[in-house]
């Protein structure tokens, strides 16, 4: 190791459990660390100092650490790591799990990550149909490509297969099952179509009680098992508490032709004993939840499931998202598609229903200890589960309570206690449940028929879903047998494994040695006691091992769970895997391979106990169901038995494989004892046995499920809990193997890309490699023996030993790839000194430069300076010189003039040529100045009225914009007194409050005055009655005073009374009027206040009047505001126009002074040019010469170049035409192997027939196994059916069509169809004037002839069945006859729409007769057939990326120079690329041959392209070896050479290159994606950039689902050793973000993918993902309609290629129909729904004149051609003219021929 090396580093953690022993167990984390420096130990090994992640600095020997491996994220297969060790393993798996790749091949085997979410995008039909016939390895991993492997397999080898699925509960073993399942079902259809004909089949299956086929009876006995056999654990929802093994039986041709089913250990217990969190079986809960109120009542299920105690034991009664009710119908459905009569299903229910009344049923002890029914609830309970068994209360009763006891001739009955009771009720409740299980498996077998024939071919594949490794806190007989069954399974896949290894270097050529491995033969030792173990204390004498111990624990009568501890421990304890817990005294431990798992020895010996109690076995032989005495009869219960029982019988009977771990079951009535003991555990190892035995002679295939985290919580990996499941899986001890050898193994091509860095340029000029212009290994022009050598000379030069080279790959030790690693990074460290020196230097030599530079620069500027200086001196001595001459010259002139003036004659023509010359000068200069003058005039006027218009327009502007202010003043005036009433409104209101507050206290002051005048009145009351009582007293004095003559003191006391009563009436008096005074004063105050409170509000009132009528006129005058705006800029706008156009009219005059300048101009060189042209003609016709001789020339060598490009596409036309014809004879010789085997098959039918003849007791054994019928001679004939093909189902739906017609009738349609579709009738050409001819095929003409008289005289049934029978026989006669026919029946189809759609008009059928036409133009069975046969000429496969010379060829030519094909391959070969090219050049070359018009042979080359569209586009999204940057570069070139294709055929055939491009847009878009725009989203990805438009703009015609499988599977392979890591993580995430982004927008809620990670709509809604290549083949309509108007129009009215007219007339009045076409094309060609739609008719029976189509003209030269009614009656008459068949003249309902 070197610093800064990235390694793992464990950290150990010691946790709170302990092991058997008592000591804490300890778990190793890994940690990510670097490595900072290396330290070496006094005894010489070096310690690591590294740095974690989080910071922390450790010191660990160099033998603890793990080095990381580069590219975790992108390895599918472990063994292809280059580090195999645990962290890296774990590593690899949690980075690929969080990218929803949950698949991962180890080797051949592959583990399966739950990913507790849906995934849509990983399965269905799609992608089932891309993984068939691929082999392991080439395509991702996937639980399909494990099922492909077992059936190519079994069909190349005819060997004997099994998929063993294993791992804990919860790990998805069960759906990995159904995965299988349901690929070996599609792969066993013969196509698409088969699968859904057979879907078909179900459906009416459950309509009409017809048989299932057998691949849906085997896939629907899955639901049926996991009602009755799974259930919800605390760790999974769906747990199957069974194991089962399912060999499916294939016959010759790979056709499922049966099945059989065996299971394992059901776990009985739980019908009688559950726990929370966990459920029952999940038929109990489906019963009750979905069963109907006729059901109910019937079973006694009103009181909901809650009500049943064997239930309620838990509380958990539901499933989250699972729907019992809806899963109990699925149930009853899967009970009818295997088979199961009403009958036999009601008695199911019965039973199980049985079972739950059994658990009501509670005992309660009498005063002698014996049972007895409880209470009324428990008697109500009895009765419903007797009268479910179909036997009496009393019976039942008894055989619960009693026991019979024989002793010596004598019977004794025991009553049993209350506990006794009950284990009797829950024994007969297990073992009712327990055969009711065997019975339903033994009925499926019974249905889909392998089991128990005696007939077992070496075509068949075994599933095996059986339980994984269990180590619970408590564990009991359930994990001893679980475990039991895994050590066995294990050992068998050590030595699988072990010997694929020894194969592996065999088939390598390289010599090797004895590899050891674990063996876990002591463990099987201890737990089965097969021999003697060796110990260091002693030895175990052999037959002692832990079950057979258990048994005889079991066998004696009073031995207890402490006895067989103690026996366990004392005779076990020399056994080196055998443990004594030391805490828990009556456990033991067992050293298991997967671990050390302590077992409970508490009821281990109840549940070894497999006992029938007499009892109940005689009350249920006696019962009135007949399910019920067949369980329980001691004869039928073993042959109507699954599972155990089922094997036991079946192994006694027949040659069967399968185990019988006892004998059959004496007599009940022999049986003296009332128990009949057997043991659970002794039947389970004879059937461990059994299935090791059949396994050992099948081809083994392996997946190991993995359940990701205890919680089970989607996107969540525990390492430490998914190591515990590898190591129990045997993952790791494959991997231990796979290091014991050699555990690095790189192919030749990569380890020399990676390792060439240690050899110097010398030594590979020494061996001669290839190198590029840069000095770089060319890799793609190496051959194979120099990358062999160079492997030699780098394993040589780097001092490595043990190492060897196989035939493909370098194969080294364990620890010698680090060493590599360690000499390439120290190479690279170097090389990096030396890049870094070099660039130092060039750096540094730079710098110099520039500075050189610069002083070369300023020194140039400074002598630049100096010799402008200089030359400026020059220039002023040059000036003088130059003018001292013209001085000279001047003088000198004007002596010479006059010296010319004395001569008479020069004087006399100096002046005349003066005269004329100002002559002409004054005629120029008057006629320029008078248009000068003019023109200025003209300007100055315009300008003067633009002047005028521009004051006239500010005036009024300005006026307009002072009224506009004005009106603006006058508006925030009226808005400020409109917030100042408001200002008023709001002190008014105030004022209001406060009034009202006042008035609020006057009244309270007022109301308080009330009452302190109510209690001054109460006050005075209180005195004046005290003054009456006071006067009567008085009136009592005077009285007595008068009587008796009272002293005069008395009298003087009463005279102060009444004072003082006068002096208190006064004050009283004084009192009351001061308080009515009072509340007189109030009253007047209040009434004052309200006053003025209703004042205020009169005010506001009318202030608000006063404000809404200023808001008003405010609104009213901005409504004219607006108007006047408006017409501002209406006046603005015309003042616009008006200048705009006087700026025309100068620009007009501007341009017409300036011709009369051009012209003037022109004038003047005229002359010149007349002087030039002599010379130009000259030159022009040199020109002219020169240039014929270079157009001959290239003429020649265009001609030249066309010839070769020809002949290069010839050549790839014969290339593909041998390549096809190749693969034919490859598929001939294929069936007729497949012929040979059915002949043996049907031989062996024969000898077996013949033998079961011979062999009464077998016939009646086998008669009772297939329900009564012979099922060689049934499968004899299914195959027969089955070979038949689609002609006999077509001939059987043309037989029922036919039977709607008359004899005569069907004479009639016979007649046709033997003389137009089954033999080929030939083609005419109708002449058409001047235009050329128009081909027609005769059949077309004769077809439509006869329908237009059938449809006259026949009836709608029969024209119907004509139809039907008619499309039947076009289709059975294309697929017949090949690409050839179908091209025929394509133009034949197109020809016989286009006349009945123009012949019927007018008539009284037109309507019916137009949806016929239309019906025949969009034909799509045709469609289909023809898609089928052009499929099988095109070669698209992915060597078109990934062959080595398009590789190549991309490299070298990144783009297409030219549209040719090139010239041919070095080696003679030619390439792929040109194979598909010369396919579809074939396709088209044979369609034209046939007479196909160029629209359909337009519609075909666009349906051709979307099918290699999608068909490489699956292949990106499948393969990722096909989404490297080479393949991908390859890609682009051929798309290129595409679009060369499409222009070298031309558009009249391929239509145009932009219509080429849109029909490959979405691979040509994933191509570029891949080459360069992933690079640029990964950058702005990792920068937090938004990539949403990006993609927008780079794959606008592909989805995010597809753009994330692209950006998963891409790789850089152009540049050696590049490595993706966290960008590509990054980008992955963010597009996971954008899916989920989207599909909250869309309303989806489902988490899966799927991509569902991404979850997309459904489970066939991955059309976002894969593309279905079929689909995409389909036809243009509008082509379909052009090419059929070709048939009805003359050539010179057809429409060209690139635009065809929108309504042909001769179309117009079918098409304006709509509804017929509408009809038509949603029935996709279907003839008999288009014939039998009603349509209305027209008036006119007779065919009116149809003139031609407008804006057509005819030939320039000649007749123009015929149209309408000359164009069909020339058509008629020339087939008329033709050889017809005969004898159909002489048919009176083929009497239009005779005319």
């Amino acid at each position: 190791m070197q610093q800064h090396v990235q390694v793992w580093v464990p950290i150990v953690e010691v946790v709170n459990s302990t092991t058997a022993d008592g000591s804490r167990k300890r778990v190793t984390h890994w940690k990510q660390a670097v490595v900072q420096s290396i330290v070496k130990q006094a005894t010489g090994d070096p310690l690591l100092e590294a740095r974690t992640q989080d910071g922390a600095v450790l010191q660990l020997p160099a033998t603890e650490c793990c080095l990381q491996n580069e590219r975790d994220d992108t390895v599918d297969d472990l063994v292809k790591s280059d580090f195999l060790h645990e962290p890296g393993i774990l590593h690899t798996l949690r980075v690929r799990y969080s990218l929803d790749a949950i698949y991962t091949y180890s080797g051949n085997i592959l583990i399966a990550a739950n990913p507790h979410k849906r995934l849509r995008l990983l399965y269905g039909n799609r992608m089932m149909a891309q993984y068939k016939g691929v082999p392991l390895g080439e395509l991702s991993p996937h639980v399909y490509a494990i099922a492909e492997q077992a059936y190519s397999a079994m069909m190349m080898d005819e060997q004997r297969q099994a998929i063993l699925i294993s791992g804990e509960s919860g790990a998805g073993k069960t759906e990995s099952a159904k995965m299988v399942m349901q690929y070996l079902a599609h792969r066993a259809m013969p196509s698409f179509s088969a699968h859904a004909s057979a879907a078909a089949a179900v459906q009416r299956t459950l309509s009409n009680g017809h048989e299932a086929p057998i691949e849906e009876q085997v896939l629907e006995s899955n639901p049926l098992l996991e009602a009755f056999g799974n259930a919800k654990t605390s760790r999974n929802d769906n747990s199957s508490r069974f194991g089962k093994f399912v060999e499916i039986d294939f016959d010759a041709t790979g056709r499922v032709a049966g099945a059989s089913i065996s299971t394992y250990l059901l776990e009985r217990s739980r019908v009688v004993s559950i726990k929370s969190p966990e459920r029952s079986y999940h038929i109990f809960y489906q019963l009750c939840a979905g069963a109907d109120e006729e059901q109910r009542l019937a079973l006694r299920l009103e009181h909901g499931v809650d009500s049943f105690r064997y239930l309620s034991q838990s509380d958990v009664f539901e499933l989250y998202d699972v729907d019992d009710a809806e899963q109990f119908r699925h149930t009853l459905d899967a009970m009818r598609i295997v088979g199961l009569s009403q009958h036999s299903i009601d008695s199911v229910l019965r039973l199980v229903a049985c079972v739950l009344h059994l658990g009501n049923i509670e005992f309660v002890n009498n005063a002698a200890d014996e049972a007895t029914i409880a209470d009324a609830g428990s008697m109500q309970a009895l009765e419903a589960a007797a009268a479910l068994l179909g036997v009496t209360e009393l019976g039942l009763e008894s055989a619960l309570t009693t026991r019979a006891i024989e002793t010596r001739g004598e019977r004794i009955i025991k009553r049993l206690s209350a506990e006794a009771a009950s284990e009797s009720r829950d024994a007969l409740a297990k073992t009712l449940y327990a055969r009711l299980f065997d019975w339903l498996v033994a009925a499926i077998n019974r249905k889909i028929g392998s089991l128990g024939t005696g007939r077992r071919t070496q075509r068949s594949i075994g599933i095996l879903d059986i339980y994984g490794f269990e180590s619970f806190d408590i564990n009991s007989f359930e994990q001893l047998c679980i475990n039991l069954a895994n050590e066995r399974l294990q050992q068998q896949f050590n030595a699988h494994v072990f010997k694929g290894e020894q194969e592996e270097y065999a088939r390598e050529g390289i010599s090797w040695s004895y590899i050891d491995f674990v063996d876990n033969q002591d463990c099987l030792d201890l737990l089965e006691g097969t021999v003697t173990a060796q110990a260091s204390q002693g030895t175990i004498a052999a037959g002692l091992g832990v079950f057979p111990l258990i048994d005889e624990a079991c066998r004696l009568p009073r031995a207890t769970f402490k006895d067989l501890a103690h026996t366990l421990r004392t005779r076990l304890a020399a056994h080196p895997r055998f443990g004594v817990p030391r805490r828990l005294p009556f456990a033991f431990a067992v050293d298991h391979y997967a671990g050390e798992v302590v077992y409970s020895s508490d009821y281990l010996m109840d549940k070894n106990k497999d006992f029938v109690v007499a009892e109940h076995a005689h009350l249920m032989a006696g019962s009135s169901i007949d399910l019920v005495r067949q369980l329980f009869n001691a004869e039928a219960a073993a042959l109507g038995g699954g599972g155990a029982a089922a094997a036991d019988a079946l192994a006694n009977q027949s040659s069967s494989e399968l185990p019988s771990p006892n004998k059959l079951p004496p007599g009940l009535a022999q049986r003296k004892s009332a128990f009949m003991l057997s043991s659970v555990g002794a039947r389970f190892r004879k059937q461990l046995q059994g299935l090791m035995a059949t396994l050992s002679q099948c081809q083994p295939h392996y997946i190991r499920c993995v359940k990701p985290n205890p919680e089970s919580r989607p996107g969540s990996l525990t390492p430490e809990y998914v190591l515990e499941q590898l190591r129990a899986g045997g993952v790791l001890e494959a991997v231990r193997i796979a290091c014991a050898g050699f555990p690095t193994r790189k192919p030749f091509l990569p380890f020399a890309q990676r390792y060439s860095v240690l050899l110097s340029k010398a030594r590979l000029r020494e061996l001669g490699v290839p190198l590029t212009p840069t000095g770089f290994v060319d890799w793609y022009s190496i051959s194979e023996a120099q990358v062999v050598d160079i492997c030699k000379r780098l394993l040589f030069g780097s001092g490595l030993e043990g190492w060897q080279l196989g035939r493909t790959r370098v194969f080294l030790r364990a620890g010698q790839l680090a060493q590599l690693e360690g000499a390439r990074g120290q190479r690279l460290s170097q090389s990096a000194v030396l890049i870094q020196a070099a660039y130092r230097g060039m750096e540094a030599r730079t710098l110099l430069r520039t500075a050189r530079a610069a002083a070369i620069r300023i020194q140039a500027t400074w002598r630049g300076r100096l010799a402008r200086k200089y030359v400026t001196a020059l220039r002023r001595q040059l000036a003088a010189t130059r003018v001292q001459a013209a001085f000279r010259m001047h003088a000198a002139r004007r002596r010479f003039v006059q010296h010319r003036r004395s001569e008479r004659a020069v004087i006399v023509q100096s002046y005349v040529r003066m005269w004329l010359a100002r002559k002409r000068f004054l005629h120029d200069t008057e006629v320029g100045r008078r248009a000068a003058e003019r023109a200025a005039e003209e300007s100055r006027r315009i300008a003067a009225a633009i002047a005028i218009q521009k004051h006239v327009r500010r005036r009024a502007a300005h006026r307009k914009v002072a009224l506009l202010l004005a009106e603006a003043r006058r508006l925030r005036a009226i808005e400020e007194e409109r917030q100042r009433l408001a200002q008023e409104r709001d002190r008014l209101a105030e004022e209001r409050n406060n009034l009202a507050v006042e008035l609020d206290e006057t009244r309270g002051r007022a109301e308080r005055a009330e009452g302190a005048l109510e209690a001054l009145q109460a006050q005075v009351s209180s005195l004046e009655a005290e003054l009456q009582a006071a006067r009567v007293q008085l009136a009592q004095f005077k009285v007595m005073a008068t009587a008796s003559a009272a002293s005069a003191a008395e009298a003087a006391r009463l005279a102060e009374l009444e004072a003082a009563q006068r002096a208190a009436a006064a004050a009283q008096e004084s009192e009351l009027g001061l308080l009515r005074r009072q509340k007189a004063e109030a009253e007047e105050r209040g009434r004052h206040q309200e006053a003025q409170v209703s004042e205020l509000h009169s005010q506001v009132a009318s202030h608000k009047e006063e404000l809404a009528a200023v808001v008003a006129a405010a609104a009213a005058k901005d409504k004219e505001n607006e108007r006047l705006w408006q017409q501002v800029k209406q006046a603005a706008d015309e003042t616009q126009r008006e200048f705009d156009k006087r700026e025309g009219a100068i620009q007009q005059l501007q341009a017409q002074l300036a011709q009369q300048a051009r012209q003037a101009e022109e004038a003047q060189q005229a002359l010149r040019q007349e002087t030039q042209q002599e010379v130009a003609a000259v030159r022009a016709e040199l020109q002219r010469q020169v240039g014929e001789a270079q157009a001959l020339a290239e003429s020649r060598v265009a001609a030249m170049r066309d010839m070769q490009d020809k002949i290069q596409h010839l050549n790839a036309r014969v290339a593909a035409v041998t390549s096809h014809s190749t693969r034919v004879e490859n598929e001939l010789r294929a069936a007729g192997s497949r012929e040979q085997a059915l002949a043996r098959d049907l031989e062996a039918a024969k000898r077996a027939a013949f033998a079961l003849e011979r062999s009464p007791s077998l016939a009646r054994a086998r008669t009772l196994s297939t329900g009564g019928t012979l099922s060689p001679v049934r499968t004899l004939s299914t195959q027969m059916e089955a070979a038949a093909g689609p002609d006999q189902g077509a001939r059987e739906a043309a037989t029922g069509a036919a039977a709607a017609l008359a004899p005569q009738q069907a004479q009639a349609l016979a007649a046709l169809l033997e003389a137009a579709v089954a033999h080929k009738l030939h083609t005419v050409h109708v002449p058409v004037g001047s235009a050329g001819t128009l081909p027609m095929p005769v059949a077309a003409w004769l077809l439509c002839e006869s329908f237009i008289r059938w449809a006259g005289l026949w009836a709608p049934p029969s024209l119907d069945a004509a139809a039907t029978r008619l499309e039947d026989s076009i289709v059975a006669a294309a697929a017949r006859g090949g690409l050839g026919a179908q091209a025929y029946w394509l133009c034949a189809s197109l020809a016989t729409g286009a006349l009945l759609k123009v012949r019927t008009i007018g008539l009284r059928e037109g309507g019916l007769l137009l949806r016929l036409g239309d019906a025949l133009i969009f034909f799509g069975p045709l469609h289909d057939t023809l898609a089928e046969a052009v499929a099988d000429m095109l070669p698209v496969n992915v060597a078109l990326l990934l062959s080595d010379e398009a590789k190549k060829s991309a490299r070298r030519k990144p783009t297409p120079t030219r549209g040719t094909l090139g010239p041919p391959s070095p080696d003679g070969a030619v390439s792929h690329w040109k194979s598909l090219l010369g396919g579809m050049s074939n396709v088209l070359d044979i369609l034209a041959s046939e007479g196909v018009p160029p629209p359909a042979l337009r519609a075909v080359s666009w349906a051709m392209l979307r099918y290699i569209d999608a068909e490489l586009l699956n292949a990106l999204l499948l393969r990722r070896d096909c989404c490297s940057v080479s393949a991908a570069k390859a890609l682009l070139a051929g798309l290129g050479e595409l679009l060369s294709w499409v222009g070298y055929v031309g558009a009249e055939m391929a239509g145009s290159p932009i219509d080429a491009e849109k029909a490959i847009d979405r691979v040509s878009q994933a191509a570029r994606y891949l080459v360069q725009g992933k690079e640029d989203c990964m950058r702005k990805s990792m920068k937090g950039v938004d990539i949403t438009l990006d993609l927008a703009r780079l794959c606008p015609a592909l989805s995010l689902q597809q753009i994330y499988k692209l950006t998963e599977h891409q790789h850089d392979d152009w540049i050696a050793g590049t490595a993706v890591g966290t960008n590509n993580i990054v980008l992955l995430e963010t597009l996971r973000r954008l899916m989920d982004e989207q599909q909250a927008r869309a309303g989806g809620v489902d988490g899966v993918a799927p991509l569902d990670g991404p979850s997309p709509p459904s489970e066939e809604g991955d059309d976002s993902l894969l593309v279905d290549s079929r689909e995409a083949f389909v036809l243009p309509r509008k082509l379909l309609n052009d090419a059929a108007r070709c048939f009805v129009q003359a050539p010179a009215h057809r429409p060209s290629p690139t635009a065809s007219p929108s309504a042909p007339a001769l179309l117009a009045g079918p098409q304006a129909g709509g509804a017929g076409s509408a009809a038509a094309a949603a029935a996709g060609g279907g003839l008999r729904r288009a014939v039998s739609s009603k349509a209305p008719r027209l008036p006119d029976g007779s065919l009116p004149h149809i003139p031609s189509a407008p804006g057509l003209a005819g030939a320039a030269a000649g007749a123009p051609p015929p149209a309408g009614l000359a164009l069909l009656d020339t058509i008629g008459h020339a087939c008329r003219g033709a050889e017809l068949p005969e004898g159909l003249a002489s048919n009176p309902e083929f009497s239009f021929l005779r005319v």
